[in-house]
């Protein structure tokens, strides 16, 4: 029971944190696109692409606490410790994230995939070519800071908070699918 409950608690992370995902990369790869992807200095050492990462990430955080809290772990309450135990765990993420995805721009540093169209008289023609470094170090660090959310929010934050299947809560009988 205890095996089932845990993988129906990891699929719902998993999808909570894939439309997460989405909205991060889609507020971090918009920012980068509108303001450019600057090597200046935001913030003393701080570059601009780590501001935007970060800010991506806040906004993905803010979706994935929600989601995770009323659909993963099935809690309603207005409990402020586990605000401030969330806001925790994501603050060490957060610095987790953007340093894994700082490592990954520099090891993916001008990475491309494109389609390499060739003529039959050998003349080749580059077509839809696609920046992969953000892209990779992205996706590394969103593997990393996932499997550290995923515990913290089990063993800290929610422990013990979601309902159990099969119980009866408020009259209705909880079948342990939703």
């Amino acid at each position: 029971m205890a095996i089932y409950q845990t993988s129906k608690q990891i699929t719902k992370f998993t999808i909570s944190g894939l439309i997460a995902v989405f909205v991060d990369f889609t507020v971090y790869y918009s920012l980068s696109n509108l303001f450019g992807n600057s090597t200046e200095t935001a913030f003393g050492s701080i570059i601009w692409t780590d501001v935007y990462k970060g800010f991506g990430y806040i906004v993905g955080s803010l979706v994935t606490y929600n989601l995770n809290k009323f659909w993963t772990w099935r809690t309603s309450d207005r409990d402020n410790k586990r605000l401030r135990n969330f806001a925790v765990l994501y603050a060490i993420s957060f610095v987790i994230n953007i340093a894994i995805n700082k490592l990954g721009l520099s090891l993916f540093k001008d990475n491309e995939i494109a389609l390499l169209y060739t003529t039959y008289d050998g003349v080749k023609t580059t077509l839809f070519p696609f920046k992969t470094d953000k892209l990779f170090a992205f996706v590394l660090a969103t593997a990393v800071t996932s499997i550290v959310n995923f515990i913290g929010q089990k063993i800290w934050i929610f422990k013990g908070s979601s309902k159990t299947v099969g119980s009866i809560e408020d009259g209705v009988i909880d079948d342990g699918l939703s």
